[in-house]
């Protein structure tokens, strides 16, 4: 399940930077071959590059490729560092608790709110995705915790 999730995302992503690129690439051709600036890419692209960065933001948690200041941590015992890797998850969980429930709030006070030029619904199209996203987070850690608390038990009983 979790594999089939993972791919459809990567394919999503891929999609989503592919579209980007084209829309992009149109606005330019527009703007400098023909001297016509249409008005719908630069929303589009402000919005798929708000989807891209935190469903990347998902995929760099997955793969544990995010930014860590370790340096300190490596310095403790490995008890102490399986502890502070624990305790830095929960808190990370917490995070992703209010980023979700915010998100929902705040994708519902502008579902009906369009943008400018696509007219688009802002709160479900742009902001839907901080739910979106910190749902998915929200799960990896579950899943990290969980792995993280196995090994813990493993190596002090």
């Amino acid at each position: 399940m979790k594999k089939k999730l993972d791919h459809g995302i990567d394919c999503i992503l891929a999609i989503v930077m592919a579209a980007m690129t084209i829309i992009v690439f149109t606005q330019v051709f527009f703007r400098y071959v023909l001297n016509s600036a249409l008005s719908w890419p630069e929303e589009m692209a402000r919005l798929l590059i708000v989807w891209l960065t935190f469903t990347g933001a998902y995929m760099a948690l997955r793969e544990k490729k995010h930014i860590g200041f370790n340096l300190l941590v490596k310095k403790l015992s490995p008890k102490s560092q399986q502890i502070v890797i624990i305790a830095g998850k929960v808190l990370m969980m917490a995070f992703l608790f209010v980023m979700i429930k915010e998100g929902v709030l705040f994708a519902r006070k502008f579902a009906n709110v369009p943008m400018p030029y696509t007219r688009f619904p802002i709160g479900i199209v742009a902001y839907s995705v901080f739910p979106i996203s910190g749902c998915l987070m929200f799960l990896q850690v579950v899943h990290d915790l969980s792995e993280a608390l196995s090994a813990f038990r493993q190596k002090n009983s």
